[in-house]
């Protein structure tokens, strides 16, 4: 399977999303690379601990996803979409790094990292 380049991936993530909430921790991601079906759900880490993909929330342009994506139910997400992961757990204002990993059916598998100042 293709790996899918970190720098390309970086720019997906809306700098200065990120925001600590009563639920979690929430960022966005705004697809602007090409129309993409994902085939799994996405890995997350925070502050390069794991998280239990139950304790991840994924809603595409404000709708919540409810079935993870598999390779016979992919998950659609148009070119231009808004992405938010809401991270259940306790976390603090402050910097945090997110690192995210994706499957995308077709073109591969990747992951990236990033840090910002969660308000």
């Amino acid at each position: 399977m293709a790996y899918i380049p970190k720098a390309l991936l970086r720019r997906l993530y809306v700098k200065g999303s990120m925001q600590v909430t009563s639920e979690g921790l929430s960022l966005k991601l705004r697809n602007s690379l090409a129309p993409a079906a994902l085939n799994k759900p996405p890995s997350i880490a925070v502050d390069d601990k794991p998280v239990d993909p139950a304790n991840v929330r994924v809603f595409i342009d404000g709708r919540e996803v409810v079935e993870p994506p598999s390779d016979e139910k992919p998950l659609e997400v148009p070119l231009g979409s808004e992405i938010t992961l809401l991270v259940k757990g306790s976390y603090s204002k402050g910097r945090h790094k997110v690192t995210i990993g994706i499957s995308v059916k077709g073109y591969g598998e990747g992951s990236f990292d990033v840090e910002d100042e969660a308000l």
